[in-house]
């Protein structure tokens, strides 16, 4: 065999070797990008929860040429998300496959190049993203309309937006965003009936079954519908609740600078009322156990362990076939109960704009409001002018406030620390809601508060605000 001959066999190997499979329990993904930078960049399988799950990335390594390979091993065919930043695109990824892809930093996730099995999907999906582009910022401003009592075209654009993900997406491996546009559109006719409270004449029992029953014909309380939303019923449920104006009258008895969590423990057994008549609309017991997994979640997210335990112990009774489910909610409520009151606070390392590093040990023997809050977040803001007079209250050796931020860029938050001017002391972590510190406490939004007590133990744990309770516990536990 001549030289020429054995290195073109070679070479037919390796690109045999580099295009297929090796392992039948694997998804391959390779491709090419033209412009990494500090971005992140990774695979993504969605978790069950989308907020308090644990999630599942492999991070994507880019060599100098811009090109990438990367390995996901898979049991079966799934819609996992390829994540550029803040921005993503969902990757049939099945055992055994290849699929490779070329991107256009500046244009993901739009005119995406993808070589696949699944071809036609991908430029269904892709037809779909180009029409549908902006739509979904031109619903929000027009919702913003109808919430402030003006003419809009809201839901009108919400069901164009059904309407085109059936035109392209039905009968491909992307029909789940069909399913996922209905439910958008069902939360925003719920959130209408709210919006609409006030008109005189409006019939709110009427429109709110009317919503009901459209939810119930469309298929909303399907499994497959509620995988195929954010988060279950969660946000119909919430919105709903909503309709009967209870947010209204707990701002009456108790001020109208509540901010919606304090609402929704001062509130807690009227809203769950409410929001358990729409759980009462679902027939299938696992749609059910779904559905009824993000309202526990969220119980143990928002409300004292104390409150929430019995309804999260008789969850698990109810619905002990459904591991999945129950496993979630015993995590979480373990991740929960480990940062409650009478814990230890969570130690950390984080360093102020001068390079200084801060350590929790640092502040024992006196109490800490931890602060967490990024320059974009208009609720934190709000809290500055009240949290100023209430640290100038407490002498240093008693009262210190440390703010950590969870903004991603160092540059955006040295320039909102000099912008506000808050005297305590500022700390950067870094890398978002993904911000070491803040995913240690269970933070799932912000504003985000914990009080550390002298003893190094968290006293209170987010039911606390400057221009709420903060002065009064402060005062209670400092002054008394």
């Amino acid at each position: 065999m001549n030289n020429k001959l054995l290195f073109l066999l070679l070479l037919s190997s390796l690109y045999l070797f580099s295009c297929s499979p090796t392992n039948s329990d694997t998804f391959y993904l390779k491709g090419k990008l033209d412009y990494l930078g500090e971005s992140e960049f990774y695979l993504e399988v969605p978790p069950l929860h989308y907020k308090y799950s644990p999630k599942s990335k492999t991070n994507i390594q880019i060599n100098d040429e811009g090109t990438f390979e990367v390995a996901l091993p898979l049991q079966n065919q799934e819609l996992i998300w390829l994540v550029l930043d803040d921005k993503r695109f969902p990757i049939i990824a099945e055992a055994g496959h290849n699929s490779d892809i070329t991107i256009t930093r500046s244009d993901f996730p739009n005119n995406i190049l993808i070589q696949s099995g699944y071809n036609d999907s991908y430029q269904a999906y892709q037809n779909y993203l180009k029409e549908t582009g902006g739509l979904d910022k031109e619903i929000e401003l027009e919702m913003n309309k109808f919430k402030a009592g003006l003419p809009n075209t809201a839901l009108e654009l919400s069901r164009k937006k059904i309407t085109i993900a059936d035109e392209h997406l039905a009968n491909t491996l992307f029909s789940k965003f069909i399913l996922k546009a209905q439910g958008e559109y069902l939360v925003n006719r719920v959130k209408s009936v709210e919006y609409q409270f006030f008109k005189e004449g409006f019939n709110a029992d009427l429109e709110r079954k009317q919503v009901l029953d459209e939810a119930k014909e469309s298929g909303f309380f399907s499994l497959e519908s509620l995988e195929a939303q954010r988060a279950g019923t969660r946000d119909f449920t919430h919105y709903y609740a909503r309709t009967f104006g209870i947010y209204d009258k707990v701002r009456e008895e108790y001020g109208k600078n509540l901010a919606e969590y304090d609402i929704k423990r001062l509130a807690y057994r009227e809203l769950n009322e409410k929001r358990l008549e729409v759980i009462q609309q679902i027939e299938d017991k696992q749609a059910e156990a779904y559905a009824r997994m993000f309202l526990i979640a969220e119980r143990i997210s928002e409300i004292p362990l104390d409150i929430v335990t019995s309804s999260y112990e008789s969850y698990l009774e109810k619905f002990s076939q459904f591991e999945e489910y129950t496993n979630f909610l015993t995590y979480f409520y373990n991740e929960i109960k480990s940062v409650s009151p009478g814990q230890p606070a969570i130690p950390f390392t984080l360093i102020d704009d001068k390079g200084i590093k801060h350590s929790m040990d640092e502040y024992k023997g006196k109490y800490v409001l931890l602060d967490f809050w990024a320059g974009w977040c208009q609720p934190c803001l709000d809290e500055f002018p009240e949290m100023r007079r209430i640290y100038a209250k407490y002498p240093r050796d008693t009262f210190e406030i440390l703010g950590i931020s969870t903004e991603v860029d160092k540059a955006v938050w040295r320039y909102d620390i000099q912008r506000f001017r808050n005297p305590w002391i500022q700390l950067y972590g870094g890398n978002g809601f993904e911000q070491e510190t803040f995913k240690a406490y269970k933070g799932g939004g912000i504003p985000f508060y914990i009080l550390v007590g002298p003893d190094g133990n968290i006293a209170r744990y987010n039911d606390i605000r400057a221009t709420f309770n903060l002065e009064a516990v402060l005062d209670e536990l400092i002054l008394n």
